[in-house]
């Protein structure tokens, strides 16, 4: 009797470390509600990144930190996944490219910040692509 319950009760952890693991690995799909430029809102420019990418999607690959769609952190080096993300820890992840890394035409960083930890079915999140940053939420799928 007590190896039958050792048993199920080792299917029954098994089954929640799988839900649990299914959740931690699973990707993001994101929208974008609202941007900031360094130079300010006011211009042409502005208005430009506005039509361009509010109410655009992106994805992110969560084990990678690979993101595509509207936004994209990856062009020559690959992003980093700094953390994971958990119910007390934001999902992060960072790309840099050097100058004489990319065209030479300059270097480049993003960052991107997802609350993981927020209770609600969308997460809000915070991306950084040198001079702008992008506000909105993701969903995972």
């Amino acid at each position: 009797m007590r190896s039958v319950k050792g048993s199920m009760l080792a299917i029954v952890f098994a089954s929640l470390l799988g839900v649990c693991s299914a959740e931690a690995s699973a990707d993001y799909r994101c929208v974008i509600d609202r941007l900031s430029l360094a130079q300010g809102n006011s211009d042409p420019t502005y208005e430009l990144y506005k039509r361009n990418y509010v109410g655009k999607e992106f994805t992110v690959e969560r084990a990678s930190g690979l993101m595509a769609g509207v936004l994209k952190n990856s062009f020559v080096t690959k992003p980093q996944v700094i953390d994971i993300g958990s119910k007390e820890t934001s999902y992060k992840v960072v790309t840099t490219m050097r100058k004489e890394e990319g065209a030479g035409a300059g270097s480049n960083i993003y960052a991107l910040t997802i609350l993981e930890y927020e209770h609600a079915k969308k997460k809000p999140f915070v991306f950084l692509d040198n001079e702008a940053v992008f506000f909105g939420s993701c969903e995972h799928f």
